[in-house]
């Protein structure tokens, strides 16, 4: 069928009603089809909190202020954060508490921000 009679037969439908159609006319079933097909795609800059001196004096909140030499390490540390694609799932929260920096909100607590 073309894009607008596909259009026309799936609106309305919930995830369910997705599943049985792929499964009943196509004999696919969705839940065994890889992650990168369920969840899509993300690309993101990937920091590790573990390696982040610097969030974690500002986490605690001891009021020290950050030497130039810690400024410079930081900046270089940020600019190696490596770009990864994963296939996972970015409406459970667990993507997010993972990865706190990639709300914008969160990206000074961390001291991150694009060199």
């Amino acid at each position: 069928m073309d894009a607008a009679a596909a259009e026309e037969r799936l609106k309305g439908t919930l995830a369910a009603d997705k599943n049985e159609i792929l499964f009943s006319q196509f004999g696919i079933n969705y839940n065994n089809e890889p992650e990168m097909y369920r969840k899509g795609s993300v690309v993101f800059r990937d920091y590790q909190t573990a390696d982040m001196p610097a969030a974690t004096a500002a986490i605690a909140g001891d009021g020290a202020e950050t030497s130039k030499t810690q400024k410079e390490k930081e900046r270089k540390r940020r600019s190696k954060a490596e770009i990864v694609v994963q296939h996972v799932d970015i409406i459970k929260d667990d993507f997010w508490n993972d990865r706190p920096w990639l709300l914008g909100s969160d990206a000074e607590r961390y001291n991150i921000n694009d060199p």
